[in-house]
C-alpha cells in the first residue's frame, strides 16, 4: 500500500440536526436511544476515549428533560474529557438568522454547557449552508480561535488547502479546517452504505480499510501536511460498531501511521504545531465547489423567514430595550427567565434544516408554536410594562377620566414618528367635540380623528392593552365583521356605549429608549384648537407626494419614484416577474422550457386608502395569471392558468424619506418563483447588501462555478436591506424577512435587482435537475405545504439615495423603518412621567444590536459595531451617572476598563468593522 500520513485523528461524533425529517417528538425518541448508547459505550468500551456531541447543547437539554437522572453521569464524562459539548446551543443556518441571534446562540450554548464542565472551545460548524465573513471575529470574542467546517469553498480552496487562516473584516483570525469529503467522511466504517450504521449488519473490516485508503488519497492532494482528520460519525449516528477491531486493523494496514482517538482540540494542537496553516482568506464562505451550498433555502417556505424576522426584531430591538429601560430607570424587575425562555424557543427554530425550510411539512408545523410562543410572551410582557407606565385602571373609579396615551421608543436615538392609536373611551359624559391631545408640557398637539364608532360594551378584546394600531384595527375589523349589527350602536345611544376613536398624531422628539405621555382631555371652552399644518403628504388620484419624494402609479401597477432632492426619476419599480421552478426545498432550478410571466401587461385598479395629511396611501389591485404547475416531465410549465390576485399598497408617512410597500399575493400556482423587481438607470456592477455586523459590496452578476458540485446560483443573501447606486444616486430596498436578492443588467437602461417574495416547490429533495448537478441533498419526501398556497403578505420599503449618501445612513434608516414604536392606553392616576431615555448613540457610524441587562450582574449590556472601514469613536449618552464601564466579550465576561468622558457620557473606540460589547454600571 502507499505510504500513509504519519498522524490521523479519529473523532467520534453524532451530528444532531434536531428534527430535519423527524418531528420534534420523533427526534427525541431517536436522541434518547443514541444518547444512551453513547453513554454506555464511553463507560464500558476502553477503546472509546472520547465522543463529540457535535457542538450542540440543545440536544443535551432535550435528553435531560426526559432523563434528568443522567445529569451527573454526563457531567462526570464531560469533566473527565470523555465527552465534548458546545459551543453552540444549536447548529444554525448563518445567513437566515441575525448576527445578534448568532451571538445569543453562543451565549446560551456556553450557559448550558457550563453546568457540565464547560463548552469545548472549538468553532465547530460542520453543516451550516455557508459561513459569513464576521464568523472569525464572533469566535475570537467568545474565546475560540478555531473553525471547523464542510461547506462554503469556491476555487480559493485550491490555494488554501484544508488548513488555513480565516480573517474577519476587522482582522480577527482563526485557524480554519476544511473537513475533506465532509463531516461524515469516516462514518459507518465497514458498511457498504453509511446508514447501515443504524442497523445490526456485520462490519466488513476490508471495506473499512478501503474507505480510509480512499480518504487518504484525497487528503494527500488537499491537506498541507501529514496530520489528517477522520470524522467517524454522521447525522444522529450511534457509536461506531466494532470500533476496537477497526482501529486495530487500520493500525496493521497502515503501519507508518499513528491513529489517535480523541477530541478536536488535540487535532487542532497538532495542526498548530505543524505550522502548515499559512495561507489566508477573507470574506464569506459561500462557494459550492466540493459541497453544495444549497442556496435555494434562502427562499424556501418564506413564511418561516418572515416569522423569524418578526421574532428577532421583537426580542432584540423592542423587548430587551424596553425591559432594560423599565429596570434601570423605572426600578422594575428584569425578566431574565422570560428572556431566556424566548431566546431558547427562537433558537430551537434556527437549526439549518429548520429555518431553511428544507424539512418535512410536519417538522415545519412544529416550528410554528415556538414562533408564536416568542411573540405572545414578548407582547404580553411589554403590555404589562406599558400598563406600569400608565395603568389601565386608576385606584379610584373617579380617576379613570383622563386618558393617557403612552408612546415607547425602543431605539437609542431621538425620533419623531406618526402614531396611530385606537382609543377606547367609556361612557362618562365626554364632549367628544371638545376632546384634545396634549403633550407632557401641556401644549396641545394637532390630532386627526380618522374614525369614530359607538360600540356596545361586551367582554372580549381589551384594545387598551394592545401595542400597535395594526393589532387593534385587525381585531376590531374581525368583531365588526361577525358582530357588527349587534355591537355597533347609533349615536343616539352614545351615553350607553364605548366610544372608539382612531387617532393619528405626530409624536415629536421621543426620548431614546424611553417613553413619552400624551393626554386626551377636554379642551377648555375658550381655548382654540391648533391649526392643522399644511399636509405633509399630498394624495391625488394616482400619486403620493411629500417633501422628499413623489410616487406615481402606472396603469400596469408599477410605480415611478421621484427623488425631489435630486430630481431623479426611477421608473417602473415594483414589477412582478414569475418563473417556473423544478427544484426542491434546497435549491431553485428553472425548467428547460420556462415561461416567464411579467406584470408589465397587467391592467390595474387604483384606490386611494389614506387621504393625506400625516399619512397618504394608494392601493393597486390586479390579477396575475400564472401556469398552474409544471408538467409531469418537469421540462416546462403547464398551459393551464390560475388567477392570482395581487394587491400593492404604497404609503408615505409624514416626513419619512421612503415609501412603504405592502404586498398581498394570493398564491394559487405551484412550482414557481415570484420576484419583485427594481430596475434603475444606475451605471454600476456592484450591489450593497446588509449582512451580519458588516455591509457587503457584492457583484451584481456573480461569476464562477465551472466544474463545481453546485455552480453559483446567481442570488445573494441579505439581512435588512440592499442598495444599488452610482455617483448620481440610486435606491435602497428595505425588507422584513425576505433574505434573497438577484441582480440583473439591462444593456440599454442600467442595473437593477429583484427581491424574491415566494418560491413554491413540492419536494424536500430531488436528484433530477441541473442547478445542483442532479445530486440529491436529502431524502426524497413529498412536501405539499412547501408550495405555499394561499394568501401571503410581504413588507418592503424603497428609499431614494443621493450619490454621496453614506451607507451607514441607509442602515440607520432601515433600522428605524423596521423598529416600530409601542403604544398603550391608560389613565393619569399612577402613570409615570416620560421624557428621559436610557441610552442614546451619538452617530450613525455604528449600529446597535443589543440593549439588555447583563446575564448575572445588575449592569447594562450594549453591543454595537462599526459600519465603516475606518477607526470610529462613538459617544454613548446615558440619563443616569455612570459609576463603572467596561468592554466585555460576547459571553459578557473578561472585563476591560473604560473611562467615562463625562459623568453621563462614554466614549467607545471601535476599529474598522469591529464588534464591541460594553457593560455599564449606574
Amino acid at each position: 500500500m502507499n505510504k500513509a500520513p504519519r498522524k490521523v485523528h479519529v473523532v467520534s461524533h453524532t451530528h444532531w440536526d434536531r428534527e430535519w425529517y423527524l418531528t420534534f417528538h420523533e427526534f427525541r425518541v431517536n436522541l434518547i436511544g443514541v444518547m444512551q448508547k453513547i453513554l454506555r459505550t464511553l463507560e464500558e468500551e476502553p477503546e472509546y476515549k472520547h465522543f463529540l456531541m457535535d457542538g450542540q447543547a440543545a440536544a443535551l437539554e432535550d435528553y435531560l428533560e426526559i432523563h434528568p437522572e443522567d445529569g451527573e453521569r454526563i457531567a462526570g464524562l464531560c469533566r473527565s474529557g470523555a465527552l465534548s459539548l458546545g459551543p453552540w446551543y444549536v447548529l444554525p443556518d448563518e445567513f437566515l438568522v441575525s448576527g445578534e441571534s448568532m451571538v445569543r446562540n453562543l451565549l446560551v450554548g456556553h450557559q448550558v454547557c457550563g453546568r457540565f464542565g464547560g463548552a469545548q472551545k472549538v468553532g465547530y460548524m460542520p453543516d451550516s449552508f455557508g459561513h459569513f465573513a464576521q464568523i472569525p471575529q464572533l469566535l475570537r470574542k467568545a474565546g475560540i480561535d478555531s473553525f471547523i467546517y464542510t461547506r462554503g469553498n469556491g476555487d480559493e480552496i485550491d490555494r488554501l488547502g484544508c488548513e488555513f487562516r480565516w480573517q474577519a473584516p476587522d482582522g480577527s483570525e482563526v485557524l480554519a479546517i476544511h473537513q475533506w469529503d465532509g463531516y461524515c467522511n469516516a462514518a459507518g466504517l465497514g458498511f457498504k452504505e453509511i446508514w447501515h450504521a443504524h442497523t445490526r449488519r456485520t462490519v466488513d473490516l476490508d471495506l473499512a480499510v478501503q474507505k480510509v485508503k480512499d480518504l487518504f488519497d484525497g487528503m494527500a492532494d488537499h491537506c498541507r501536511g501529514e496530520v489528517y482528520l477522520l470524522n467517524n460519525g454522521c447525522d444522529h449516528f450511534p457509536p461506531q460498531q466494532e470500533f476496537a477491531a477497526i482501529l486495530s486493523r487500520l493500525r496493521k494496514e497502515f503501519p507508518q501511521t499513528e491513529f489517535v482517538h480523541g477530541p478536536l482540540r488535540d487535532y487542532l494542537q497538532d495542526i498548530r504545531e505543524s505550522g502548515i496553516a499559512k495561507e489566508k482568506h477573507q470574506g464569506d464562505l459561500l462557494g459550492g465547489k466540493h459541497h453544495p451550498i444549497l442556496s435555494g433555502v434562502w427562499s424556501a417556505r418564506m413564511y418561516l423567514k418572515q416569522l423569524n424576522d418578526e421574532c428577532q426584531t421583537l426580542l432584540a430591538h423592542q423587548f430587551e430595550p424596553m425591559m432594560a429601560y423599565m429596570h434601570f430607570l423605572q426600578d422594575g424587575p428584569y425578566p431574565h427567565g422570560l428572556a431566556n425562555y424566548m431566546w431558547k424557543q427562537l433558537l430551537l427554530n434556527h437549526p439549518h434544516d429548520s429555518i431553511c425550510g428544507c424539512s418535512t411539512d410536519d417538522v415545519h408545523r412544529d416550528m410554528m408554536p415556538r414562533f408564536a410562543g416568542v411573540l405572545q410572551t414578548g407582547r404580553q410582557q411589554m403590555s404589562q410594562a406599558m400598563d406600569r407606565l400608565a395603568p389601565r385602571f386608576a385606584r379610584e373609579e373617579k380617576d379613570d377620566r383622563e386618558t393617557v396615551l403612552t408612546v415607547f421608543n425602543p431605539l437609542p436615538e431621538r425620533r419623531s414618528e406618526v402614531v396611530d392609536r385606537l382609543v377606547v373611551l367609556q361612557p362618562m359624559g365626554y364632549e367628544l367635540n371638545r376632546l384634545a391631545l396634549f403633550d407632557e408640557k401641556g401644549a396641545e398637539v394637532f390630532c386627526e380623528v380618522l374614525d369614530q364608532d359607538y360600540v356596545e360594551r361586551f367582554w372580549g378584546i381589551d384594545y387598551r392593552a394592545q401595542l400597535t394600531a395594526d393589532e387593534q384595527e385587525a381585531q376590531f375589523a374581525t368583531y365588526c365583521e361577525h358582530f357588527g349589527d349587534r355591537i355597533l350602536r347609533p349615536v343616539e345611544e352614545a351615553d350607553r356605549a364605548d366610544s372608539f376613536l382612531i387617532l393619528r398624531f405626530l409624536a415629536t422628539d421621543l426620548p431614546p429608549v424611553g417613553h413619552a405621555r400624551y393626554f386626551l382631555r377636554e379642551r377648555e371652552e375658550a381655548a382654540e384648537a391648533p391649526e392643522p399644518a399644511a399636509p405633509l403628504v399630498l394624495v391625488t388620484e394616482n400619486a403620493l407626494e411629500n417633501a422628499h419624494c413623489r410616487v406615481e402609479l402606472n396603469p400596469n401597477g408599477t410605480f415611478n419614484l421621484t427623488d425631489k432632492n435630486l430630481g431623479r426619476v426611477h421608473r417602473n419599480l415594483g414589477l412582478f416577474v414569475d418563473g417556473g421552478d423544478i427544484g426542491d426545498e434546497y435549491d431553485f432550478c428553472a425548467p428547460d422550457q420556462d415561461q416567464l410571466i411579467c406584470s408589465s401587461s397587467s391592467v390595474a385598479e387604483v384606490h386611494p386608502v389614506e387621504p393625506g395629511g400625516f399619512t397618504g396611501a394608494l392601493e393597486v389591485t390586479y390579477q396575475l395569471d400564472l401556469p398552474a404547475r409544471i408538467l409531469a416531465d418537469r421540462l416546462a410549465r403547464s398551459d393551464e392558468r390560475v388567477s392570482c390576485e395581487v394587491c400593492l399598497r404604497l404609503t408615505l408617512k409624514g416626513d419619512a424619506p421612503w415609501v412603504d410597500l405592502d404586498v398581498w399575493f394570493e398564491n394559487a400556482a405551484e412550482d414557481h418563483r415570484l420576484q419583485l423587481m427594481f430596475p434603475t438607470d444606475c451605471a454600476t456592477d456592484r450591489l450593497t447588501v446588509d449582512g451580519h455586523f458588516y455591509l457587503h459590496e457584492r457583484p451584481l452578476i456573480p461569476k464562477g462555478g465551472e466544474g463545481w458540485v453546485q455552480p453559483h446560483p446567481g442570488t445573494h443573501p441579505q439581512q435588512e436591506f440592499s442598495a444599488l447606486r452610482d455617483e448620481n444616486g440610486g435606491l435602497a430596498v428595505f425588507v422584513r424577512g425576505l433574505p434573497e436578492v438577484v441582480g440583473f443588467q439591462d444593456p440599454d437602461r442600467g442595473a437593477g435587482w429583484g427581491v424574491t417574495l415566494l418560491r413554491s416547490v413540492g419536494w424536500l429533495s430531488r436528484d433530477d435537475f441541473g442547478s445542483r448537478c442532479k445530486n440529491n441533498a436529502g431524502p426524497t419526501i413529498f412536501t405539499p405545504d412547501a408550495q405555499g398556497l394561499g394568501m401571503h403578505h410581504f413588507h418592503l420599503a424603497v428609499l431614494p439615495l443621493a450619490g454621496d449618501t453614506p451607507v451607514e445612513t441607509v442602515k440607520a434608516a432601515s433600522t428605524r423603518w423596521r423598529t416600530g414604536l409601542l403604544t398603550g392606553q391608560g389613565v393619569f392616576d399612577g402613570s409615570l412621567a416620560g421624557g428621559e431615555g436610557l441610552v442614546e448613540r451619538g452617530s450613525q457610524r455604528t449600529a446597535i444590536t443589543a440593549i439588555k441587562k447583563h446575564e448575572t450582574r445588575d449592569t447594562l449590556i450594549i453591543r454595537l459595531y462599526n459600519l465603516t472601514g475606518s477607526w470610529v469613536e462613538e459617544t454613548m449618552r446615558f440619563c443616569r451617572p455612570v459609576t463603572g464601564a467596561w468592554t466585555v466579550d460576547l459571553l459578557e465576561d473578561n472585563r476591560h476598563d473604560l473611562t467615562p468622558s463625562m459623568q453621563t457620557e462614554l466614549l467607545v473606540s471601535l476599529g474598522a468593522h469591529e464588534i464591541v460589547t460594553i457593560e455599564v454600571a449606574f
